[in-house]
């Protein structure tokens, strides 16, 4: 996987041998690659297992980071790095040595820099042998794990797929990294002016990847991905010594089009004033009512309650009692509503990767192929509020045997899971943005409540600290770990006479896809969301080993009840001594 990005491919047809014609062999990575791919198909040791599988891709990436804080830079880097990776299958596609749950996808040492041919294929030789003789040894404890499971899961290992052969040239990474550094280090600045900010950062990640991918059954790739980053985020204390944090990320998957510096500022005057105002807005009550959750929180919600509800997971096999057996598989939201309905009838939901932009509004999550070769696919998920499928990938589930080109971050046990790539959120019946507000207060008086809420902005993808995290924990272990939405950043109480007031330290309790239920109004205004996803509906910022860009087009919502509760954080206490003046005067 990609650090940043992960596109890939991979076909399926054993017997295809080395890949098909074209320009590939100008290519030294994927000259080494396939060569090397030719010679192992050959292993062979004394009566075990041969291979039924291999793959071998390169993730070769340009990357840009700068970070500042107050108008200092913190840290500025340009890198260059070459990361192999190989994955080797033994037995068949009915029955392999993956899905045991032990880790099969290892990293190798890097690939040189200078295109040394010899060298690349060395590693990929030493890479091939250890994982070879891995694979047998997962396959026989899988297969004594077999004989001591009464009705033991008969689900194929991997899917079949055609060959696909997909050459693009490479990006090219132009980037003035001494720019870019007063662009960050003026956005930092901005937060000088705010002395009840207590911590601002801005960080800026660009990177050019390009992706190479040759496996055994005839497949080669060499896909190319930009992918941009800017991270605003600031954080304070109120006078009772809880922390209030808010954030702006703004993704996009083409330099030429990411913010200039002066909407950049702008952005974070916006968070400092938001941030400013939170640190003086009154700590909320708990609430069960009414919700509208305007644009950007609207796809938010979308991005992490559909993570889990549109993906279906499978349980690694394991012998019972053993810590395999123990590990819990969550099942999705929907995994047994197929054909039901999960939203009102004028609501529709799809996901179609090779769309490249909307209304003009670039999408980060566009892409022609996923990371197990197989071309991307529109698909339909809800239709006129009754669900219509899954996001598959090449890991059969249950009866769904057949990938529909959405599989892009591995897991531990050898399988790839299927993610969101752009989602769009359809409504047939619409109401004008401004008018939402006043059907809102119309359900407050309705049902005799002294305000209803209005939500701007979630904690997604989530930059709370590690003390917010853990009482985000008990919070969870008191609803018996029932699923629920990343808290609200920015949550106004909206009162009968339409005055806004904002508060702080809320958490919503229970809340999942099955919630999509009680939507009562869908605004006529699209929003688009660009956002790296970790695949993960607890979508935290800051971990991001394995990710890709997903999107999410969606509408303002107005929910009909949702509950939230007072969060439990602890106050600090405040600071002995002001902070040291930030005037440059």
């Amino acid at each position: 996987m990609k650090s940043w990005i992960v596109i890939a491919l991979c076909a399926a047809g054993v017997a295809a041998g080395a890949v098909s014609s074209g320009d590939w062999r100008s290519d030294t990575q994927l000259r080494a690659m396939s060569d090397e791919l030719a010679r192992s198909r050959t292993l062979r040791l004394n009566s075990l297992d041969k291979p039924y599988f291999i793959q071998y891709t390169t993730e070769d990436t340009d990357e840009l980071s700068v970070n500042a804080s107050l108008g200092g830079i913190t840290g500025s880097s340009k890198t260059h790095v070459r990361r192999p990776n190989a994955v080797v299958r033994v037995g068949d596609y009915a029955f392999d040595n993956t899905n045991t749950g032990a880790p099969l996808r290892l990293r190798f040492g890097l690939f040189p820099l200078d295109d040394d041919y010899l060298a690349m294929r060395t590693l990929l030789w030493r890479t091939t042998d250890v994982l070879y003789k891995a694979a047998n040894d997962q396959i026989t404890r899988k297969r004594n794990a077999m004989r001591e499971i009464a009705d033991p899961d008969k689900t194929p290992d991997l899917a079949s797929a055609k060959a696909v052969e997909m050459l693009e040239p490479e990006p090219k990474f132009a980037v003035d990294e001494s720019r870019w550094d007063d662009i960050t280090r003026q956005a930092s600045e901005r937060f000088s002016a705010y002395p009840e900010i207590t911590n601002s950062r801005v960080r800026v990640e660009m990177l050019a990847s390009t992706f190479r991918l040759v496996n055994s059954e005839g497949t080669v790739i060499r896909v190319p991905e930009v992918l941009n980053e800017v991270e605003i985020r600031a954080g304070g204390r109120t006078k009772d010594g809880q922390r209030v944090w808010n954030h702006q990320f703004v993704t996009g998957a083409d330099t030429q089009r990411m913010p200039p510096a002066v909407e950049l500022n702008k952005i974070a005057d916006s968070v400092a004033h938001e941030t400013q105002a939170l640190t003086q807005a009154p700590l909320a009550e708990d609430y069960t009512g009414p919700v509208l959750f305007t644009g950007e929180a609207a796809a938010e919600m979308m991005a992490q309650v559909l993570t889990d509800a549109v993906v279906l997971h499978r349980k690694p096999m394991a012998a019972p009692g053993s810590n395999e057996a123990n590990q819990q598989s969550l099942e999705s939201v929907w995994s047994a509503r197929l054909g039901s309905t999960v939203a009102p009838e004028w609501l529709s939901i799809y996901d179609d990767p090779t769309a490249k932009d909307f209304h003009g509004a670039r999408l980060a999550g566009h892409y022609l192929v996923d990371d197990e070769g197989v071309r991307a696919e529109r698909v339909n998920l809800v239709e006129k509020g009754k669900l219509r499928g899954f996001l598959l990938s090449r890991t059969p589930v249950r009866k769904f045997a057949v990938s529909n080109g959405h599989g892009r971050i591995g897991t531990g046990y050898g399988a790839t899971e299927a993610v969101i790539g752009n989602v769009m959120v359809e409504a047939s019946q619409t109401v004008p943005e401004q008018q939402l507000k006043k059907k809102l207060i119309a359900q407050v008086n309705t049902a005799g409540l002294k305000y209803g809420l209005i939500v701007r902005r979630l904690d997604f993808p989530s930059t709370a600290s590690l003390g917010e995290l853990q009482s985000m924990e008990r919070q969870l272990q008191r609803n018996g770990y029932a699923r629920t939405l990343a808290q609200p950043l920015l949550a106004y109480r909206v009162y009968p006479d339409g005055r806004e007031e904002l508060v702080r330290g809320l958490r919503f309790s229970e809340f999942s896809a099955k919630d999509l239920r009680d939507v009562e109004a869908a605004s006529d205004r699209p929003y688009v969301y660009n956002y790296i996803n970790t695949g993960s509906s607890l979508n935290i910022a800051d971990l991001r080993s394995e990710i890709v860009p997903s999107s999410v087009v969606c509408p303002s919502l107005l929910l009909e009840s949702v509950e939230l509760a007072r969060a439990d954080n602890e106050g600090d206490p405040a600071p002995l001594v002001p902070p040291p003046a930030l005037s440059k005067n």
